[in-house]
């Protein structure tokens, strides 16, 4: 299993590592999970392939918003805010 929000693919992998940091994990419509931390929610799709880039970069991007990944903004994605 990976360690870090970079090397996260699936949505699995991702409801499991909002789950080891304390999210709430509730089932949403279909093959979505709804992962809620500090009031706020995010839905996440748990299909069997990987998730696309754009969809990986905005879920990295919610779980560091709402401090889910704290180091992810250190080590992984150094210049995602600077343009």
């Amino acid at each position: 299993m990976p360690k870090n929000l970079d090397q996260l693919r699936k949505g699995k992998e991702f409801i499991s590592h909002a789950e080891k940091k304390g999210a709430k994990i509730r089932q949403g419509k279909g093959s979505h999970t709804v992962v809620e931390y500090n009031n706020e929610s995010f839905v996440i799709p748990v299909h069997n392939e990987d998730l696309g880039k754009g969809l990986r970069h905005k879920i990295v991007k919610w779980f560091i918003a709402v401090g889910l990944g704290i180091l992810a903004l250190i080590f992984i994605i150094p210049g995602l805010f600077i343009r």
